[in-house]
């Protein structure tokens, strides 16, 4: 056994948790999936979102876990835990067996592996619901414009990496964004062409919706004036009809194929290196949208016993036939690796101006008219979609703008009855999914609920996209960023990153939904406060939310006897703060309790301090949340325990 102690417990434990019996422990051979009532269907409106935590923060919080192989055995204070241990040690058994002592006597014998904390405060894991590992792998070594301020600083950048490959070898990075630039327009293959004509050239934008490519590039791709654009992506021309060197959505398929991609064994120990990473950052699990290539890459991290965390690995659409004849369906595989569901795409990005809106993008370099771009037609994404599901493979599809999400609950409202069907054939829940959902129309919002369709959202968009905003049509009065607004609604959220487009740091994210300010801590910059969530409700969301979407909701996201032993350990408490007050009570967090705006009493529970119409969560005063939003944007990780094993140390 090993028993952390000296710590400040925050379990996030639900209610109905608190029942539980102190040495419980699931059936670990069991997926939670399977267990589910299958009667539960997602079609019907979703389970109502976990409710809210045990913990009173006007009562000492729990100093120690007890854990036993991968399970937490029990919650409490170290001299309960030690009794616990002691009453379940070998040697206890033995000695009374023999008629010997008590567990008190031979507690100093136990065999126990006791870790102190020093006193600071133990989290659940979290879990990023959307990321992509693979790519986040490669920008740790490729070229990262993300710090560029013009078109010619980025230049110059590739210029000089450039500069140090060998000539013909490829270049390639990401992170441009033209709107931070100081001169906020397209680049292309002119100044590409001029400085490294001996290279081929390529680089994703910031969103990686657009990839800039030099002539070089395009010849090798076989790409020319004359090729068509591909179905849901494009090839852009200037007014002469030449190529400028941009390609936007499914077109940057046609050129990044062929972009030498590392050996498996070097995938591998990339893969590893980026692991190291997310523990250090308090993740102890993912949720990997990087399709066969992440597949491949944790599979070979898992049969060398090098997996240190618990991953949920997304398709893509090409391989679905692949995976139908393996006999992949959502929720199978095993404690560390599992097979999660289809991922899809209805539009582009926002920075990129290929979301797909209600309302046209202001006119920028000669564009008129423009939408976005509907990467698939409703139909399409149905008949994909529906294919998936029957197989019995849940459906996750990127939608950003408004007209997009319009179109995917759309998708799902037609396939309500094949998920029933196929939710009984294979004895688990699909939980549909809506990839960042950033743009919302006001009359769509209820119908995540009511269609059971879960919001994956990540909260560091909204603060990165505060200079894009211009770009939205205010008169469409469309939920933006809109978290509190689902959740009032009834619907499952989840958060994530999207890394790499956003650091995969999850008390950023906590900072962003807290604020919906620049990082920086500015809150001049604050875009629609009363649309902020507490602490603790970010937090739910980074560890409930991703385990419910995965079907593991009663082995995950939480502390408690029985619960998988996932959790950090950190030196910030985001549930207490000098001029935070717990009694306020704010119209999310009722509503997700299923109380009244008249009827709710004060109460000390700290989730009920989320978002409030002044936008303080209950702080005196927009300083006092900033600057402990700020504290725990600045957390530091000093153990990451996953598994029961510690995978990181500081």
């Amino acid at each position: 056994m090993r028993l952390f102690s000296n710590a400040v417990v925050r379990t996030f434990a639900p209610r109905a948790a608190s029942s539980a019996p102190a040495l419980s422990t699931p059936d670990s051979n069991t997926p939670a999936s399977i267990a589910s009532d299958p009667s539960e269907s997602n079609t019907d409106k979703a389970p109502a979102p976990t409710s809210a935590p045990t913990f009173d923060l006007t009562q000492a919080a729990p100093d120690a876990i007890l854990v036993d192989g991968e399970t937490i055995v029990a919650i409490g204070t170290r001299a309960e835990l030690l009794d616990i241990a002691a009453a379940e040690s070998s040697t206890t058994a033995a000695l009374a067996s023999a008629g010997g002592v008590g567990a008190t006597t031979v507690i100093p014998g136990l065999e126990i592996d006791e870790i102190d904390c020093g006193g600071q405060v133990i989290l659940p894991g979290f879990v990023d619901g959307h990321i992509h590992s693979i790519m986040y792998a490669d920008s740790l070594t490729d070229l990262d414009l993300s710090q560029t301020k013009s078109l010619a600083e980025a230049v110059e950048a590739i210029r000089e990496r450039a500069d140090s490959l060998p000539v013909g070898t490829w270049v390639v990075g990401s992170g441009w964004d033209l709107n931070k630039w100081e001169d906020p327009s397209y680049p292309d293959r002119e100044l590409l062409d001029a400085e490294v004509p001996d290279h081929p050239v390529a680089m994703w934008s910031l969103d990686l919706h657009t990839l800039w490519v030099n002539a070089h590039a395009l010849e090798i791709a076989g790409i020319d004036s004359t090729t068509d654009d591909p179905s849901g992506g494009s090839f852009v021309h200037d007014d002469d009809g030449q190529l400028t060197g941009l390609v936007r959505e499914d077109a940057t398929d046609l050129v990044a194929r062929f972009i030498p991609e590392p050996s498996r064994e070097d995938q591998a120990e990339r893969l590893a290196t980026t692991q190291e990473l997310f523990l250090s950052q308090g993740l102890t699990g993912i949720h990997d949208f990087d399709g066969i290539s992440a597949t491949l890459g944790w599979n070979d991290l898992h049969e060398a016993g090098r997996q240190d965390m618990r991953v949920t690995l997304f398709l893509r659409s090409p391989e679905v036939p692949w995976a139908i004849e393996t006999g992949w369906h959502t929720g199978d595989g095993d404690d560390w690796l599992q097979c999660g569901g289809l991922k899809l795409f209805s539009d582009g990005a926002l920075g990129s101006h290929t979301s797909h809106m209600s309302s046209p993008f202001p006119e920028t370099d000669g564009e008129t008219e423009n939408f976005g771009i509907a990467q698939m037609t409703e139909d399409e994404l149905f008949e994909q979609a529906h294919i998936a599901t029957e197989a019995g493979i849940s459906v996750a599809i990127h939608a950003i703008g408004d007209q997009a999400n319009h179109h995917v609950l759309a998708v799902y409202d037609r396939l309500r009855e094949t998920t029933k069907a196929a939710e009984e054939k294979f004895g688990r829940p699909l939980r549909h999914r809506v990839e960042h959902a950033q743009f919302i129309q006001p009359s769509d919002v209820a119908r995540f609920a009511e269609l059971g369709v879960l919001a994956s959202m990540q909260p560091r968009h909204c603060i990165s996209d505060l200079h894009l905003l211009h770009l939205i049509d205010e008169s469409a009065q469309l939920a933006a960023y809109a978290w509190p607004d689902l959740l009032k609604a009834g619907a499952h959220v989840v958060f994530g990153s999207d890394g790499p487009v956003e650091p995969a740091n999850p008390f950023a994210a906590i900072y962003a939904a807290m604020t919906r300010a620049d990082i920086s801590g500015d809150a001049s910059t604050t875009f629609q406060p009363h649309r902020r969530l507490s602490a603790v409700e970010a937090i739910r969301l980074h560890t409930q939310g991703p385990a419910f979407a995965a079907g593991l909701e009663d082995r995950r996201g939480y502390l408690a006897p029985g619960m998988d032993a996932d959790f950090i350990l950190v030196d910030t408490d985001p549930c207490v703060a000098e001029g935070l007050s717990v009694d306020h009570p704010s119209v999310a967090a009722r509503a997700a309790a299923g109380v009244t705006a008249e009827a709710a009493p004060q109460s000390s529970d700290p989730t009920l301090s989320q978002s409030s119409a002044d936008g303080l969560l209950g702080y005196a005063s927009e300083e006092a949340l900033f600057a402990h939003a700020e504290a725990i944007r600045d957390t530091r990780v000093a153990l990451t325990v996953v598994g029961g094993e510690i995978r990181y140390r500081a």
